[in-house]
């Protein structure tokens, strides 16, 4: 499975919260579990008004079949409710747009392109962007672990552990990073059960900014080679 789809299937999205304010996790006078709750809500009330996200990213990946670790590196754009752009500008330069159910994956080195009709897998990366789906639902899968302004740089860290052996078959750990400020994830690292890792950190993120007309436009010179490829039957 493409990794950008594959990253995106396991985060489900968080869903909008009816709230007057801004629920503050670090007030004083709670209760670690209550401190977890209220947290899990201001990332919620947080994600119910994203309108549009840019920044620029890193991916550490890791697997039996590299010698070494591989990082690439570049931009991700998104545009509520359906459009997503990932640049890849390290080592090698790759562009993926999703519009709603369609994704277009151009690899420039090779002169070759893929579009790809992504079905449900869609609806779940969206969902993670534009808040229509509850976090609750990914801990009915997976119990969650958390520290309150530990680790990096004093984000706060969910680890997410499988509940399930047919989980556990396929992910052995998920582990969100959550910037203080932003409460976006500022880290993603994915544990497989095969050993492969995928690390994605972000940086210079800018929430709410005004996209440029055409940015989810990707215009393919004429001697580009596409392939048609259908997911939407593995989706289902």
């Amino acid at each position: 499975m493409n990794k950008i789809v594959s990253f995106a299937v396991l985060l489900l999205g968080l869903a909008p919260i009816a709230a007057a304010e801004a629920p503050d996790p670090m007030a004083e006078g709670l209760k670690d579990v209550e401190r977890f709750h209220v947290l899990l809500e201001r990332i919620q009330y947080e994600q119910s008004s994203l309108r549009s996200l840019e920044a620029q990213f890193t991916l550490v990946q890791e697997s039996e079949m590299l010698e070494s670790s591989e990082e690439l590196a570049g931009q991700l754009l998104f545009s509520a409710p359906e459009q997503i752009r990932w640049e890849y500008l390290q080592p090698k330069p790759l562009s993926v747009v999703i519009n709603g159910d369609e994704m277009l994956t151009w690899y420039k080195d090779l002169g070759r392109a893929e579009t790809m009709r992504v079905g449900r897998y869609s609806d779940r990366i969206l969902r993670y962007f534009n808040a229509t789906n509850s976090l609750e639902s990914l801990l009915e899968y997976f119990e969650a672990r958390v520290r309150i302004l530990g680790g990096e740089e004093g984000t706060h860290r969910i680890q997410l552990l499988p509940k399930y052996k047919r989980i556990a078959k396929r992910i052995t750990s998920i582990v969100l990073w959550i910037h203080p400020e932003t409460y976006l994830p500022a880290r993603v690292r994915i544990e497989a059960a095969d050993g492969g890792v995928s690390d994605y950190r972000f940086q210079e993120m800018k929430v709410n900014v005004e996209i440029p007309d055409g940015s989810f436009d990707l215009t393919l010179p004429e001697d580009v080679e596409i392939h048609a490829v259908d997911l939407s039957s593995a989706a289902k």
